[in-house]
């Protein structure tokens, strides 16, 4: 029986067959970066702009970025401020076929509780960045410290639009090609990364009543561990568990599923006397 999505609230019905793994990447890579427009917008967040070369020798530590922006948020914490970015990577696949050079590019907006705590460059029509502004805790020098590799490179300015979805999604479309680089060349490496997100900004309008009806239900769901997991929306609770061994205690802490909130198309499987007659649109 073939696989398909259904939407719960319309009926409507996709094959999953008729998406690409880039294709489906995308649609939730999509997801994020409206949740991640919806938290800029709400709490008035500073965004900037950064774009960093990962050399080839680091290619196969596929948490590479989450570690690099991980310590940018900790030097800006550690200052009193917040920090959330969104990363999205582009690959040159005729680049990689002409020279053999990856050269992956991470295009990052990244957002701040305060202007300025980045620093703010021009890129030139020669292809060098014009250094305008140091950042009030991340400077340049900070940048290339952190952020020193083999043949890397890094650019960061401030940006004048708070939709972020307007430039990310010029990269949204290499979805395919990038993954059928990506397998070509062994590599272990992430297509998106992103921070964990209030879980607020990352509901559909329907998870997010039905998040209230459980919480006027049962109010001490809300001291639940809320979380975006796929399309799902999870409540998850915090037990510990002991186990005794002859004289010794041990101790596990495991956080089981209590309520699972469904996204607006979930995966059934099509019945026999549909498969041939189905009618599907691609997203």
């Amino acid at each position: 029986m073939l696989k398909s999505l259904v939407n719960r609230y319309t009926g409507e019905r996709l094959l999953l067959s008729d998406q690409t793994p880039g294709e489906r990447s995308l649609w939730l890579l999509k997801r994020r970066i409206r949740a991640f427009d919806r938290l800029i917008q709400d709490k008035g967040l500073t965004v900037s702009f950064l774009t960093i070369t990962q050399s080839d020798d680091l290619l196969d530590n596929s948490r590479w970025i989450t570690s690099v922006m991980e310590k940018i948020k900790k030097a800006i914490e550690k200052m009193g401020g917040k920090m959330y970015y969104l990363a999205v990577l582009e690959a040159q696949p005729k680049r990689y076929q002409k020279y053999g050079v990856i050269a992956f590019h991470w295009h990052l907006a990244v957002a701040c509780s305060s202007p300025g705590l980045l620093p703010h460059g021009r890129r030139l029509e020669n292809g060098h960045v014009q250094k305008e502004r140091e950042g009030l805790v991340i400077t340049w020098d900070w940048l290339y410290k952190n952020i020193r590799q083999k043949f890397g490179k890094y650019f960061v300015c401030d940006s004048y639009s708070h939709n972020v979805f307007d430039y990310l999604g010029k990269y949204l479309a290499k979805g395919d090609p990038l993954l059928e680089l990506i397998r070509s060349t062994g590599k272990k490496v992430r297509i998106f990364s992103s921070s964990r997100f209030p879980v607020e900004y990352q509901m559909s309008g329907d998870q997010k009543r039905e998040y209230q009806e459980i919480i006027l239900a049962e109010p001490e769901a809300g001291d639940l561990y809320w979380r975006c997991e796929g399309s799902r929306i999870l409540g998850r609770g915090k037990e510990i568990v002991e186990h005794v061994w002859q004289t010794f205690v041990f101790r596990k802490i495991i956080y089981p599923k209590v309520y699972s909130i469904s996204g607006a198309w979930i995966i059934d499987q099509l019945p026999p006397s549909e498969e041939s007659g189905v009618s599907s649109e691609r997203s």
